[in-house]
C-alpha cells in the first residue's frame, strides 16, 4: 500500500511541476525552465517504470489518468490565484530540488534492492 501511494505522490508533484512550467516567463526564467521540466520528466518516466513494474500496466495507466485529472482539475480552478502568488512559486521551486533528488534516490536503490537482492 505505502508503495502504490509513493507512487500516486511522485506523480502528482511530478506532473504539476510539468503542468506549473507554462506559468513561468520565458525571457526571464529559461534557465529554472529548463531545469524543472527536464527533471520532472525524468521523475515522471521513473515513477511509471516503478508503477508498472510493481501494479502491472492496467493499474499505472488508471493511476496515471486520474492523477493528470486531478492536476488538470486543480489548475483549471487554481489558475488565477496560482498566478498573482509569484512567491509562492519561488518557494515551492526550492522545496521542488530537494524532494525530487530524494525521491529519484529512494527509487533508483529501491528497485536495485528489489532486483539484484
Amino acid at each position: 500500500m505505502i508503495e502504490f501511494t509513493l507512487f500516486i505522490f511522485a506523480c502528482l508533484w511530478s506532473f504539476f511541476f510539468i503542468k506549473l512550467k507554462k506559468n513561468f516567463s520565458q525571457k526571464t526564467n529559461i534557465i529554472l525552465t529548463i531545469f524543472v521540466i527536464k527533471i520532472s520528466y525524468i521523475t515522471l518516466i521513473s515513477s511509471i517504470f516503478f508503477g508498472v513494474t510493481n501494479f502491472g500496466l492496467k493499474k499505472t495507466f488508471i493511476s496515471l489518468l486520474v492523477t493528470f485529472l486531478i492536476i488538470e482539475i486543480l489548475f483549471f480552478i487554481g489558475k488565477k490565484y496560482l498566478s498573482n502568488k509569484s512567491n509562492l512559486f519561488d518557494r515551492i521551486i526550492k522545496i521542488k530540488y530537494y524532494f525530487e533528488y530524494t525521491l529519484i534516490a529512494v527509487f533508483a536503490v529501491y528497485l536495485i534492492n528489489k532486483f539484484y537482492y
